[in-house]
């Protein structure tokens, strides 16, 4: 019985070491391919382009619009943030969706909002009661919709879109904070490129930095070591899986923090699904099945430059309850769209990206789970052979803290926006130290997804903790 449990322990663990292993390898090419992509378009002389843009009176207009449900602690912020971007033709559509404490009060306080009619410019539904319609006497292009909450971010964000009026739709949280050129970044592509119909752009941790009238003035690394690791993973996945994706039109996801689309395709697919708790995910894939599955030359891009500050879970329990969101919503995504999973016909996306999420995102977890504890036990009872566990520890460990080193190294060498470097040598203790007690924890809130995914769980907006931006 022992030399049966010792051959079926050796063998996972040996399973799980090539998983681990093929992973990392597909992440080097992909750091490969999103540091080339990162360099040669910072290389690019942006200063005069953005500035023709941004005269030019054929610029499309964007409606910016911002989902809040009890976002009284950064909401003023974000605001102000968006009243300062440099962009020549710019609304923004704010939604309480509601919101339990001040939200509402304070934009209607803080910027002298009075009843005003909206009308109703999109087919898309909504579910949730209009309550209110507000614009800003002092900014006219700021506007409030208040209504009822059924729950979900996707109604909010529909709302908003029945509001808009503009050629170009923005979708950022409330907790956001845009830096000033950020949509002339990130609306470049669509200007220089008719076939470009979303474009993401990079999304950073606001922990540890200064926010002064809507605008970050200054950066640290920030205090706990949760957050920190929360840095690494948004530079991996940003600066190197959105980036690489991008590079060959197969990206998947454009963060509903920070992303621009065409409004006729937004309307065309009938807006987020209020069902999908990876509504801006969800929405990606659904703009590559509908162009794809009718011929029509498309891109959906990726701008590393133009930052939107959003604020991470700064508590083991919200994190929590957002990665099993997160997960859940990944497993809920992948079903639905399982017909596109393999099929040359959508591409890249169709062929390496869902594969790519679904062995390695979606199922990985389970793997990277059983593997750790039969890899422990196994060598602990002697049932696995210390070369296999360390064969283990090399793929697993070492290989994944290479990749967040080279992330963290394409944004020194190429943006350095963490000017100090004590804060870049904590940013990579954290990333020598995340193996060891991240991941495990991580992996196990995925799983805890998936499950929920499989159970098909109702989808709710979920509780978000918010401390506010630090001001000087």
């Amino acid at each position: 019985m022992t030399d049966v449990a010792s051959a079926v322990a050796t063998t996972l663990v040996l399973v799980v070491t090539v998983y681990y292993a093929v992973h990392n390898l597909l992440l080097v090419l992909l750091v490969a391919r999103a540091g080339a992509a990162v360099v040669e378009e910072a290389q690019w002389p942006h200063d005069l382009t953005h500035s023709m843009t941004f005269a030019n009176p054929l610029t499309p207009g964007v409606s910016v619009l911002v989902p809040a449900h009890d976002e009284e602690a950064g909401i003023v912020a974000s605001v102000e943030s968006l009243l300062a971007l440099r962009y020549p033709r710019l609304e923004v559509v704010v939604v309480d969706d509601g919101s339990a404490d001040r939200t509402a009060e304070l934009l209607l306080d803080g910027f002298a909002m009075e009843p005003a009619e909206l009308p109703v410019t999109s087919h898309v539904a909504q579910e949730g009661e209009t309550l209110g319609t507000f614009r800003s006497t002092r900014h006219p292009h700021l506007v409030l919709v208040r209504k009822r909450s059924v729950g979900r971010r996707s109604d909010a964000v529909n709302a908003g879109f029945r509001r808009s009026t503009q050629p170009l739709v923005c979708m950022i949280d409330a907790d956001s904070v845009l830096e000033p050129d950020a949509l002339l970044h990130v609306v470049q592509p669509f200007v220089d490129d008719h076939e470009v119909v979303a474009a993401g752009g990079l999304v950073l941790p606001s922990n540890g930095a200064v926010v002064e009238r809507g605008r970050v003035t200054s950066l640290r690394a920030p205090r706990t070591w949760l957050e920190r690791t929360q840095v690494l993973e948004y530079l991996r996945a940003f600066l190197v899986g959105r980036s690489g994706w991008a590079s060959a039109n197969g990206l998947m996801i454009i963060s509903g923090a920070f992303g621009v689309f065409r409004r006729e395709v937004v309307e065309e697919i009938g807006g987020l699904d209020p069902d999908s708790l990876a509504e801006d995910a969800d929405l990606v894939v659904a703009t590559h099945h509908a162009l794809r599955g009718r011929g029509t030359p498309y891109r959906v891009v990726f701008v590393p430059e133009p930052v939107c500050w959003t604020e991470v879970p700064t508590s083991l329990a919200v994190l929590r309850r957002q990665r099993h969101r997160w997960s859940q919503g990944l497993g809920e995504l992948l079903g639905k769209h399982r017909g596109m999973l393999g099929r040359p016909r959508y591409g890249v996306l169709g062929v390496v990206t869902m594969p790519y999420f679904l062995l390695f995102e979606l199922l990985g977890p389970v793997l990277e789970v059983v593997g750790l504890v039969v890899a422990v036990l196994g060598l602990a009872l002697g049932w696995v052979p210390p070369a296999a566990v360390a064969a283990f520890f090399v793929a697993s460990v070492l290989l994944s803290v290479a990749v967040s080193l080279a992330a963290l190294l394409v944004e020194e060498s190429v943006f350095r926006r963490y000017p100090s470097w004590r804060d870049t040598l904590v940013l990579a203790v954290s990333a020598a130290m995340e193996p060891f007690w991240y991941r495990p924890m991580h992996s196990w809130w995925r799983a805890v997804g998936l499950w929920r995914a499989l159970r098909r769980r109702p989808a709710t907006w979920g509780v978000m903790t918010r401390q506010g931006f630090p001001h000087p």
